[in-house]
């Protein structure tokens, strides 16, 4: 893995990481991932290796248990009510969105991220989400507002039903296949350092990905 970060490029990027799957507290990010994505926190331990950085593996119930501990390299840029607030309760800061870097972003989608392709009949469906609901609507609506003024990616916001909280409004951001080829090409860069099993989220080949639709291949299009 090439990659060469200034301390601050580093924590820019790291925000990544708590806008995604990670917490942070006390000058530390903790990340939690099950067994079968042990790949995914190996690269994060080469992603980080500048830093202090701890890995631990342990067994529950549901199995084996990736936490992952990685020390910012400047707490300054976290605290604050930066990305979390008085009550340890994560959030969307306008802080953090004017400062993520393309590989920020990147790292937030390898985590909350997923591209969905269908084909049936010669027709493509095409779209990708970001897994937003852990935030509010107003706070979407600020990550969408980043995603347009400073990367020119439009977004659309939709509402997921929830079976186990009627009363309760849950959101994502979805990007059309349009917009999602500008993310594209805002991360380019940056996508021969991810693992191998991650490169699905980027397969921008007219494929199906969904088990319940046709799998015949449209050639037209594609980004290699």
């Amino acid at each position: 893995m090439k990659l060469k970060l200034s301390k601050k490029e580093i924590n820019y990027a790291l925000y990544g990481l708590v806008l995604g799957n990670g917490f942070y507290k006390n000058g530390v990010i903790h990340i939690k991932w099950s067994e079968k994505k042990k790949f995914y926190v190996q690269w994060l331990e080469q992603f980080c290796k500048s830093q202090k950085i701890k890995h631990v593996i342990q067994k529950d119930d549901a199995g084996k248990i990736n936490f992952l501990k990685i020390w910012v390299p400047d707490r300054r840029h976290f605290e604050n009510n930066r990305v979390v607030d008085s009550n340890n309760k994560k959030i969307i800061s306008t802080y953090v969105l004017k400062r993520i870097t393309p590989l920020g972003i990147l790292l937030w989608y390898l985590d909350k991220g997923y591209l969905y392709v269908s084909v049936k009949e010669n027709k493509v469906k095409r779209f990708a989400y970001l897994n937003t609901q852990t935030y509010s609507k107003f706070e979407n609506n600020l990550i969408r507002k980043m995603f347009k003024e400073r990367f020119g990616i439009d977004t659309t916001l939709h509402e997921i039903n929830s079976k186990k909280s009627e009363n309760v409004e849950f959101f994502r951001i979805y990007i059309n296949a349009t917009n999602f080829k500008i993310f594209y090409s805002v991360v380019k860069s940056f996508l021969s350092i991810i693992p191998s099993e991650l490169r699905i989220k980027f397969n921008m080949k007219y494929e199906s990905n969904h088990s319940n639709s046709n799998a015949e291949l449209l050639k037209k299009d594609n980004i290699e």
